[in-house]
């Protein structure tokens, strides 16, 4: 097996477990009238993603600095996209669903808020260390 192959495969393996949350929320969703319990499910949902994150920039780290390549970098960026998309809707049909007050007057501002304040560090933090491995493989730091 090839050494993206593999990584390819890590790297799936890594998008199972936000998933399998996901999929544990929404079924939550259909069942349970416990606003608290959502709440830790959705809250176990957002673990699974930073959990999955940095096992994703390990992977992402590893080949741009053996390959000069972002391909995986890429594949973060779009799954930060909708990982945190789809906390925000489960962000904002729990407050729907329960009837909760919010600081925000509509039925859609708190979803997109959190989503993309979550995003917003997610993505900083992955630019970061994307632009830290492209300047360390130039070898300017040794001179």
């Amino acid at each position: 097996m090839k050494k993206r192959q593999l990584l390819i495969l890590i790297f799936i393996i890594l998008l199972l477990y936000p998933l399998y949350q996901a999929y544990g929320v929404l079924d939550l969703f259909t069942s349970a009238q416990n606003p608290g319990e959502i709440r830790a499910d959705i809250t176990g949902y957002q673990l699974s993603i930073w959990l999955s994150w940095v096992g994703m920039m390990v992977v992402s780290v590893y080949y741009k600095w053996t390959q000069k390549n972002n391909f995986f970098f890429i594949l973060t960026y779009f799954f930060l996209v909708l990982a945190f998309g789809v906390f925000g809707y489960f962000t904002q049909h729990a407050l729907n669903l329960f009837g909760n007050s919010s600081r925000f007057s509509d039925s859609y501002t708190l979803g997109v808020f959190t989503a993309l304040q979550h995003l917003a560090v997610a993505a900083i933090l992955t630019v970061f260390l994307q632009i830290a491995v492209s300047l360390f493989q130039t070898k300017w730091h040794r001179r």
